[in-house]
């Protein structure tokens, strides 16, 4: 192709201005140089006064909003207060614990495999099940692991911090509210529910005191708003909680949970039963018992098998409202919040009034002839049995419903109403604990003949064993209503003394001298009465029986009622410091008749081993120094085990039940025996077998550390020579093996002071 040579460039010029027109004002150029100005002026005020309301005006709550997104302000809880028993064993206590989360929305997932293996190894946890839970990304909130300890949840902030990828693994700090005895004074305890707050017994009703205050810590947040570990955190402390000293003693609360608890198996008790044990003088309440209970570590497990049988095949709300009804029940306080018929327990009570009243005397006399008419209703005594005359005494020692009756009916309705009213029937005690109830009884007007003669003796009115042991205490303690309680001191978290607890008597009811007088009648009926089967060898003890028919339940087929027995005790009698009151609600064992069979001798029991135990001393001066073993094996009246132990305290001897309840099979030592006085009997129910021990070498020791040494063993012990005299033999081989019970003679002499 043929390229043809360039043209020349063309020369091009450039446009001539065109003149201005005119007739056009030069005054166009200026306002717009104008109106430019105010426009640019304009603009930089707003946005001069933008920046001052940014900056000025809301500057600090844009800091605010700044620093909260980069600062992580955290609850520190406080820590809850601890429940001690009166000697100081502790009975319920928080422990600050550490809670491990992630949200695995926002973990790496080239990491979740490393972070896995690491965190399973900190938290002790299977690797495989740490990654399924990091890699679930349909949640933001996982738990790893829960109350880990402080060094382990240090572990983990380490692990995490020092992760070279993404790991939102998160420690919070919290507690754990523990009951270390399990299932031990439950139902006066209660419990915490899942956000730590009292829920039931004195956690509930303590709750602000237990509680304290909590802190906060402020720290730097990382970018998913998670603590970073620095240095740098701002701590605000909590203010932990004050905690209480309770008056109940573990040891009288281990008898009285001990022997009902046997009671209520051997016994087949429905509706549960219950025990308490109260200082008659100031009210403070050393233990206090409802069995069948709980775990506290666990309460929504229903512990009571035939209970928990009851749930079975249900489904849907009446599974619902069933599994509640049940929880409910064995949560209950029975000694506050659930009423029965005193019975005769309460003629006590009706005693006391007449006496204080002066409408009788203890020698007054009455006149039983087996059958009583009142208006359109006739009573009788038990077994229909006829009394003939008696004086008041008597008649308490016979529990005789128609001598009763006629106390009443010299004492009056009006009058009646009045000392009921005193001894705290128709109010609540004030106890410290939630849900107690007031009793169900008779007002003025409604409480005509026949209600009159029915209330005499226990019957048409209803009221809680705390109120009944209340009730007593005036009777005994010299006439006044003391003010039952559980707390005898709050501490703060330092073990400070905050506030001591000793309620003033509420009023006084009766004189002193009819309170002397009624004790004296309590005590014949454990002396040879109604009530012998409390009686123990050595201490004066009174008491009242109490049998009553739960007439506000459907009849059996037989028309007979189901039954409640009950028993009160009060030791020692010429001073008395201590009443323990049994209730058996709805009995069905068909080998026993009477509360005197059965609640007697079960709180006999408990003051044998509490009387020991608080120091009371037992006069011993008209008991024989030897005694002969009765014969306690089936087929005697006294084999029940309940029974034979009570056999045993009327004899001065002590009991241990080896292998739990039952009829007594076999004993050691054996019927016939001659033992020292207080000397232990072993009871055995499930075998023949003898369990020994080995015998310790006591020659060379003082004789009564000698004696502690052997006793301690499980033997019997025999001293020839010097109660504290040198050991110089005994009739057992050392170290040999000896049945439990075995008497061993040690011999002493006044040579040398001995090893101890």
């Amino acid at each position: 192709m043929v390229l043809s040579p360039m043209a020349p460039p063309r020369k091009i010029t450039p446009p001539t201005p065109p003149e201005p027109q005119p007739g056009v004002p030069r005054l166009l150029s200026r306002r717009t140089a104008v109106l430019l100005g105010l426009f640019i002026v304009l603009g930089f005020g707003l946005l001069i006064g933008r920046l001052y309301w940014l900056q000025i005006t809301m500057g600090d709550e844009y800091q605010a909003e700044a620093a909260a997104q980069q600062t992580l302000d955290a609850t520190l809880p406080a820590q809850r207060g601890n429940i001690y028993d009166a000697t100081g064993n502790v009975l319920a206590r928080s422990v600050t614990v550490w809670d491990i989360t992630a949200d695995p929305t926002v973990c790496d997932p080239e990491g979740i495999a490393e972070a896995s293996e690491g965190l399973a190894e900190i938290l002790n946890l299977d690797a495989d099940e740490v990654y399924e839970k990091l890699s679930d990304t349909s949640t933001r909130y996982k738990v790893l692991a829960k109350s880990v300890d402080k060094p382990t949840a240090d572990a983990v902030k380490a692990f995490v911090n020092d992760f070279d990828k993404d790991l939102a693994v998160i420690t919070t700090q919290t507690s754990v509210r523990q009951y270390p005895c399990g299932a031990f004074l439950a139902s006066v305890l209660g419990f915490c529910n899942a956000d730590g707050d009292g829920f039931y017994g004195l956690e509930k009703y303590y709750d602000e005191t237990l509680a304290g205050v909590d802190g906060r810590t402020v720290t730097v947040r990382n970018r998913w708003g998670y603590e970073v570990d620095n240095d740098q955190a701002t701590t605000y402390p909590a203010e932990d909680g004050k905690s209480l000293v309770l008056t109940v003693d573990i040891n009288i609360q281990s008898i009285l949970e001990r022997y009902l608890s046997e009671a209520i198996d051997t016994y087949d008790v429905q509706e549960r039963g219950v025990a308490i044990a109260i200082d008659v003088n100031t009210g403070a309440v050393l233990g206090m018992a409802s069995k069948p209970d709980f775990d506290p570590n666990d309460p929504y497990t229903i512990y009571d098998e035939d209970l928990a049988a009851t749930l079975d095949g249900l489904s849907g709300d009446e599974f619902t409202t069933a599994q509640g009804a049940a929880r409910e029940r064995q949560w209950k306080n029975k000694a506050i919040t659930e009423l029965y018929e005193p019975g005769s327990v309460f003629k006590l009570a009706t005693a006391a009034a007449a006496l204080d009243a002066g409408v009788i005397v203890p020698n007054s006399s009455f006149n039983c002839p087996g059958s009583y008419a009142v208006a359109d209703r006739t009573y009788t005594c038990y077994n229909h049995k006829a009394h003939g005359i008696q004086t008041v005494g008597q008649a308490v020692n016979n529990s005789c419903n128609i001598a009763f009756i006629q106390i009443a009916q010299r004492l009056g309705s009006e009058a009646f109403y009045e000392y009921y009213n005193g001894f705290g029937f128709r109010e609540k005690t004030g106890i410290d604990l939630p849900g107690e109830e007031s009793g169900i009884s008779h007002t003025l007007s409604s409480l005509g003949p026949v209600q009159l003669a029915s209330s005499s003796f226990g019957q048409t009115h209803k009221v809680t064993p705390i109120q009944m042991i209340t009730a007593v205490c005036a009777v005994v303690n010299g006439g006044y209503l003391v003010q039952p309680h559980l707390v005898s001191s709050i501490l703060d978290s330092n073990g400070n003394l905050v506030e001591e607890i000793d309620p003033e008597p509420k009023r006084q009811v009766v004189s002193e001298e009819v309170s002397s007088q009624v004790v004296s009648m309590m005590e014949g009926v454990v002396d040879g009465g109604s009530g012998r089967n409390a009686y123990v060898a050595g201490y004066r003890i009174g008491g009242k029986s109490g049998t009553s028919e739960k007439l506000d339940v459907d009849a059996n087929e037989d028309g007979s009622y189901n039954v409640s027995y009950s028993f009160v005790g009060v030791m020692p009698v010429d001073d008395p410091q201590i009443a323990v009151l049994v209730m058996l609600d709805d009995v069905r064992s068909d080998t026993f008749e009477t509360s005197g069979t059965i609640s007697a001798p079960l709180v006999g029991n408990m003051l044998s081993e509490i009387g020991p135990y608080m120091g009371f001393e037992k006069d011993t001066s008209n008991l024989s120094s030897t005694v002969t073993v009765p014969n306690l094996v089936l087929g005697n009246s006294s084999s029940e085990w309940i029974l034979a132990q009570s056999t045993l305290n009327s004899k001065g001897l002590d009991h241990e039940l080896v292998d739990g309840i039952g009829q007594v099979i076999h004993q050691s030592p054996a019927a016939g025996t001659k033992v020292p006085l207080g000397s232990t009997v072993y009871l055995y129910t499930q075998s023949t077998e003898d369990q020994t021990a080995a015998v310790p070498d006591v020659v060379g020791r003082q004789g009564e550390f000698a004696s502690q040494m052997l006793k301690a063993a499980g033997f019997n012990v025999s001293v020839s020579g010097p109660e504290n005299g040198l050991v110089t033999a005994q009739s057992v081989e050392k170290d040999s093996q000896q049945p439990l019970g075995t008497v061993i003679t040690i011999t002493t002499t006044d040579s040398g002071a001995g090893e101890e």
